[in-house]
């Protein structure tokens, strides 16, 4: 009886600390792109995304990697970075800062646009 009780609480403890692993790995953007902007008279779609570091305004464009139908930006500590959310049939953009962010990720069908922690 008393060894399945150990058997029982060793495996208890295994599933939740298995629980615990996976729900770690599942991260929160820190930021994204809304599929969908506004302008209270049309919706427009998202259509493309850049990264900048620092303001856009000092027109410091990254440059991303491209790995599988992905275009990935690898943020380094000493980054400003600002990602840029660009929609189809308008010239305004969203723009958010992306501190804290370690990459940055854009995929193409559909368009979706995240940074990382």
């Amino acid at each position: 009886m008393l060894l399945n009780n150990k058997k029982i609480t060793i495996l208890f403890t295994s599933l939740l600390l298995s629980l615990l692993s996976i729900n770690c790995l599942a991260q929160t953007p820190v930021v994204s792109c809304p599929a969908t902007f506004s302008d209270k008279h049309t919706v427009y779609r998202l259509f493309n995304a850049s990264l900048y570091d620092g303001s856009i305004t000092n027109n410091a464009e990254l440059v991303p990697e491209f790995k599988k139908e992905k275009a990935i930006w690898n943020i380094d500590s000493r980054m400003d970075p600002y990602l840029v959310c660009e929609y189809a049939g308008t010239r305004h953009t969203i723009v958010f800062h992306a501190k804290g962010a370690a990459y940055c990720e854009k995929s193409k069908a559909p368009v979706q646009a995240k940074c990382m922690p």
